[in-house]
Order: C-alpha cells, then sequence, then structure tokens
C-alpha cells in the first residue's frame, strides 16, 4: 500500500473523529447556551433525566400550599372588615345603651329624639350587616351573594316594636315589655337567609386554608360564632338583641309615658343593649384569635413553599456561575475543534508518526 493510500485513510478516520468530537461540542454548546438564557437545566420533565421525579412530585405541593396562603389571604381580609364592622355595632350599643339611662329617658320630648337617633342607628346597622369584602355579604350565611338584612323587613319588625311600645304605663311593665320585644324579635324574620339562620356551621363557606384546616369566610347575621348569650333577658343574638333594644327606643315616638316609668323602661332597654355590647366584645376576641392563627398558619406555609422551591430549584436550575464558566470552556474548545479540522489537510503522514 502506497504512503498517499495509508495517509488518506489516516486522514480520514481522524477527520471523521474530528467532526464527531465538534458535533458533540455543539451540541454541549447549544445546551449551555440555552441554560444560560433560560436558567433552568431544561424545559421538560424528560430533560432533567433521573432527577424529574422530585419536581413531579413537589411542584403539585407547592401549588397546593400557595392555594391556601391565597386562601388566608382572602380569610384576613374579609375577617378585617368583619372585625371592622363588629367595632361599630358595640358602639352602637354601647352609645345607646348610655343613652336609654341618660337625661333623654326623663321627658316624652327627649324620648321622642332618643326614638329618632335609634331608627337612624337601626339604618346604620342593617347597613354593616349588608357589607360586602371580596365580592361576597359578610354576614350571609351561605347565601353570600344576597345582602342578609331586608330594610323592608326590618321596617316591618320596627313598626311592631313601635306598636308595643306606644302602650309604655299603660298595658305592661317596662321589664315585661322589653321581655316582649326580646321574644318579638327571637324570630323576627328581618335576617336572610332563612335557611342559613339556622345553620351551626355554614359548611359551604368553610374555606380550606391547610391540609385539614378551614376559616370561615362568612357569617350568618343573627348568629353568635363566639358569644355565648342565654337566659330571659336575651334573644341569644347580639344583632337580634341589639336590633330589638334599638327598636325599642326607635318606639318611643309615640308614647306619653311619665318621667318613672320612661326611667325604668330605659334601664330595661340599656341592660339588653349592654348585653349586646359585651357579647359583641367577646365576639371580636374570638375573631382576633382567628386572625393570629391565620398569621402562624400563613408564616408556616410561607417556610414550607421556601423549602419546597428551594428543592426544586436544586434541581431544575443550573448554578449560573458555574454554567457561564462551563460556556466560555466549550466555546475555546469548539474554537480549537475547527482550527484543526481546518488545517487537517495540511497534515502529511509524517505529522501523524
Amino acid at each position: 500500500m502506497s504512503i498517499g493510500a495509508v495517509s488518506g485513510m489516516v486522514q480520514s478516520g481522524l477527520l471523521a473523529q474530528l467532526v464527531a468530537d465538534n458535533t458533540a461540542t455543539q451540541t454541549q454548546l447549544d445546551k449551555l447556551t440555552q441554560q444560560s438564557a433560560s436558567g433552568q437545566v431544561a424545559d421538560t420533565y424528560g430533560g432533567l433525566g433521573n432527577t424529574a421525579y422530585v419536581s413531579i412530585d413537589l411542584r403539585p405541593q407547592m401549588a397546593q400550599v400557595t392555594a391556601w396562603q391565597q386562601n388566608i389571604t382572602t380569610a384576613t381580609t374579609q375577617l378585617d372588615t368583619t372585625q371592622s364592622v363588629l367595632g361599630q355595632l358595640e358602639s352602637i350599643a354601647s352609645t345607646f345603651s348610655s343613652d336609654a339611662l341618660g337625661a333623654d329617658m326623663t321627658t316624652s320630648t327627649g324620648a321622642t329624639a332618643l326614638a329618632a337617633q335609634a331608627q337612624d342607628a337601626l339604618q346604620q346597622v342593617a347597613g354593616l350587616l349588608n357589607t360586602q369584602s371580596n365580592g361576597q355579604y359578610d354576614f350571609a350565611g351561605t347565601d353570600s351573594a344576597n345582602p342578609p338584612i331586608s330594610t323592608a323587613n326590618l321596617a316591618t319588625f320596627t313598626n311592631a316594636a313601635g306598636a308595643q311600645v306606644s302602650g309604655l304605663g299603660t298595658s305592661a311593665g317596662s321589664t315585661a315589655l322589653v321581655d316582649s320585644l326580646v321574644t318579638l324579635a327571637t324570630t323576627a324574620d328581618f335576617a336572610y337567609p332563612g335557611s342559613s339562620a339556622s345553620d351551626t356551621t355554614p359548611t359551604a363557606l368553610l374555606t380550606p386554608t391547610g391540609q385539614g384546616q378551614n376559616v370561615a369566610t362568612a357569617f350568618v347575621a343573627g348568629q353568635n360564632s363566639y358569644a355565648t348569650q342565654s337566659g330571659s333577658g336575651t334573644t341569644g343574638s347580639y344583632v337580634r338583641d341589639l336590633i330589638a333594644g334599638l327598636a325599642g327606643l326607635a318606639g318611643l315616638s309615640s308614647t306619653t309615658a311619665n318621667e318613672s316609668t320612661l326611667q325604668s323602661y330605659g334601664s330595661a332597654v340599656s341592660q339588653l343593649l349592654q348585653g349586646a355590647a359585651t357579647a359583641i366584645t367577646t365576639e371580636e376576641a374570638g375573631f382576633g384569635q382567628v386572625q393570629s392563627d391565620l398569621t402562624t398558619q400563613s408564616t408556616g406555609l410561607s417556610d414550607t413553599l421556601t423549602s419546597l422551591t428551594t428543592q426544586v430549584s436544586s434541581v431544575e436550575n443550573v448554578n449560573m456561575t458555574a454554567t457561564a464558566t462551563a460556556l466560555s470552556q466549550v466555546q475555546t474548545q469548539l474554537q480549537a475543534s475547527y482550527q484543526l479540522i481546518a488545517g487537517l489537510k495540511s497534515l502529511s503522514l509524517t505529522d501523524y508518526l
């Protein structure tokens, strides 16, 4: 075999090897370039190789934790609104509890002025209980798409209460009259939805905030969540007690009772309203504890999400510093490969031996 033939065979074999190496290097360069641009090892699970199971297992957990965090944010916003409403209801109850014992209850003229204020307060209470947050009525129970208080039904109840109060001092004692207002308010149909009012827990409105953990994001007007009220002097509901007391004062516009009767009646109404104020304070404390628990839970979920994200990142994301270094080295290697291929034709057999 001639030297030229041998030289051709050697050159051909070496060229094939160089081209193969060059192709492999180009593939590696493309991969590193893509990783450098995206910061990710691959854009498919298949590209992660035998570590793909980490992403497949943990990403659904990350999505679930994120959903719980969003629910907590929503619940916290609604509880903030609820607390604001409760604070205003407590203020109304306390104010009129004091007013019922004040100078206005010493004359029919003063009582008439107080009655007008109580009538306005009833409208304010209705507006507060019809408060919305995040697109739902916070005191409407499972029927959160509709306002819980019907102003027409509230007016009907107020008129019925006024009819009873008009007989103050002529038909029944003050305490008995307030007791009759409590009885009337206990079953009064001013709160909606009627079906939700009898629910112990409106489960349709329980929002998941963790594994097996839920928090109520809407409450039923007329149904206490944390305060317990019992006995003959209460409806068992701070909302109903508040409305009964205010309606009892609003009805004074038509009374002709004497000073002694007015003061006795005012004392009985004041006690009813003060009971409502105390119950509302207990409600605020209960909701405050829920808010505190949600804050703690949110912190724990954030820690969990950080841990899961770190684990997934270690599989899916590249070390940008190491990638940049490798990219530079491969670029140099590829350039050298091109130079070798280009210079191969100028080599003789002697150069191989």
